[in-house]
């Protein structure tokens, strides 16, 4: 609330009352939306991460990329920082020696491999911004 507190001549005493309650209150709305972007953004990679497993088992635009499904079955989504995270394949060794995140980069980016880049990585993200941009908005609006 603002108050005239008294006036002399040519200047006036202005008070502002209430000011410790407007800070506490926005303190408590910015720690509203991060617990939302942070839920959400869980809420989203769990998301994205059923989608890049539909993407390759061929429930998408990309080629199909399954064999014993160990790959399909190591995409995970790991918190890194307050509403922050990845979507990647958890770290598993196939028989040959080479890791799933190798694996994921051939499919991804290799050329050599008889369907060309399978992109199954890129393409989710690309085919599902507004969707995830959709679900930390709703997050935050459902917090504060």
């Amino acid at each position: 609330m603002v108050s005239v507190k008294g006036s002399s001549g040519k200047s006036v005493n202005v008070q502002i009352l209430g000011i410790g309650g407007v800070v506490g209150m926005l303190r408590s709305k910015g720690q509203d939306i991060t617990r939302g972007a942070d839920l959400g953004v869980a809420k989203a990679g769990a998301y994205i991460v059923d989608e890049v497993k539909e993407s390759i088992i061929g429930n998408r635009a990309e080629h199909k990329s399954v064999d014993t499904g160990t790959f399909a079955n190591s995409i995970e989504f790991k918190k890194t920082g307050e509403a922050q995270g990845v979507v990647e394949p958890a770290l598993k060794i196939y028989p040959g020696g080479q890791t799933t995140k190798e694996i994921a980069l051939l499919m991804e980016y290799s050329k050599s491999i008889s369907a060309g880049p399978r992109r199954h990585f890129g393409n989710t993200k690309i085919r599902n911004q507004e969707t995830v941009k959709d679900i930390i908005k709703k997050e935050i609006k459902s917090i504060i």
